[in-house]
């Protein structure tokens, strides 16, 4: 089965959507199969000239063309239609998986019902919720819920995307949940947490609750920093840490040295770089690390897609702390894997923290469980839900033309 994966962003930016999509070609081809990434021609010249090595093909696409649909939707689908007719021509592939609704999902849903080629549009989650949120400009608003209407199957990471989905007019029976995954293997492999501690200068007896999360306002870190203070506050007698990872987060020090949380939080910025002796691998593996020496996993989002950070806490064998917000509800249960708290309460999400802190045994609990649940989450299984969806519209796509 030759698979193209028809994408806006790609490495070497290294953000949830790029790594899944990474991954998903990574793991196509170790199971047989042939898939192929077509990205725009920027990101492609930038990974030759690196010296990139991938196992899969990449294919540069002349992304510009997506910049027509700010002056002109007729002309951008026309020039579009030229560009992807070309590879179709030139490669044959048996099936398209198009990533992210807009620029790229509302172009091949033009051209997809226009040909019958089979494929599939995966939302990441900030496209879906962009459009909820009415932060999409009218005329693209408009432009996406009449083209994304026509796709032959629409991807949605959790029930919550689901449903906005259809409110944009996507039919219930063209929708399909798989959600993202992880490697198991790499996050429950046991690790020196002493040593890994004393690396990031962290008290091998401090209580470590880790947040990996960009510094965005969607991840509300804010909140995070006024909850884990409380957390200290209410109780003395115990030596709490927090450790942030993410873009950005350095940014943060002016905030949490105002609080009083010099001494007591890290805060990482890991630059993902490709490995030139095999496959990239993401995340780095010092932020595997990082997860394998914390005691707890904390998230105060305001909404998630569907997080893969808080999956690879989960295969870490942590203890969740989070948010009640859309995606999270689909990923945790309260009490279960772990501890959900109203957004934007940092009270609240104070009071989790200390729970969690100082009563090991609810730790304990929350972190078997937490394991077991990452579990239903490992790639081959999720890649296999791919490949049966990819087999169904092409069978789809062969009835249709006869």
């Amino acid at each position: 089965m030759k698979i193209a994966i028809f994408t806006p962003t790609f490495l070497p930016k290294c953000s949830g959507a790029e790594i899944f999509h990474h991954n998903l070609a990574s793991q196509f081809f170790k199971m047989g199969y042939r898939p192929s990434v077509i990205l725009p021609k920027s990101l492609h010249r930038r990974l030759v000239s690196e010296n990139w090595k991938l196992p899969y093909p990449t294919i540069p696409y002349p992304a510009n063309l997506w910049s027509y649909l700010k002056r002109s939707a007729p002309l951008a689908f026309w020039l579009n239609r030229l560009a992807l007719d070309r590879l179709q021509r030139l490669h044959r592939f048996d099936v398209w998986h198009t990533v992210v609704l807009s620029p790229s999902g509302v172009c091949f849903a033009d051209w997809q019902s226009r040909r019958g080629i089979p494929g599939l549009i995966r939302a990441v989650g900030d496209d879906v919720k962009a459009v909820a949120g009415a932060e999409t400009p009218r005329h693209m608003l408009s432009l996406i819920k009449k083209q994304i209407s026509r796709a032959q199957r629409v991807v949605s990471l959790s029930r919550d995307m689901t449903a906005e989905l259809e409110r944009l007019g996507v039919p219930a029976d063209r929708i399909e949940i798989i959600p993202n995954a992880v490697d198991h293997v790499r996050f429950s492999a046991p690790a020196d947490r002493a040593a890994l501690r004393r690396a990031h200068g962290v008290s091998p007896e401090a209580f470590v609750f880790l947040c990996v999360a960009r510094n965005h306002p969607q991840k509300d870190l804010p909140t995070l920093l006024r909850a884990f203070q409380k957390a200290r506050l209410d109780t003395p007698g115990k030596r709490l840490h927090l450790v942030i990872v993410g873009r950005g987060v350095p940014d943060l020090w002016a905030d949490a040295t105002g609080l009083g949380l010099a001494e007591s939080i890290t805060l990482l910025e890991i630059q993902h770089a490709p490995s030139f002796s095999g496959l990239p691998e993401y995340p780095a593996q010092e932020l595997v690390d990082i997860y394998r020496a914390a005691d707890a996993f904390v998230l105060s989002s305001l909404l998630e897609g569907f997080s893969t950070a808080l999956l690879e806490a989960m295969a870490s064998g942590l203890p969740v702390v989070a948010t009640r917000v859309p995606g999270i509800v689909d990923q945790v249960e309260d009490g279960r894997e772990g501890l959900l708290v109203s957004a934007k309460n940092p009270n609240d999400l104070g009071d989790a923290l200390r729970k969690i802190a100082c009563d090991p045994k609810l730790a304990s609990r929350l972190s078997i469980q937490a394991g077991r649940r990452s579990m239903e989450f490992h790639w081959e299984s999720v890649a296999k839900k791919y490949l049966a969806l990819y087999r169904k519209m092409i069978s789809e796509a062969e009835v249709g033309s006869r």
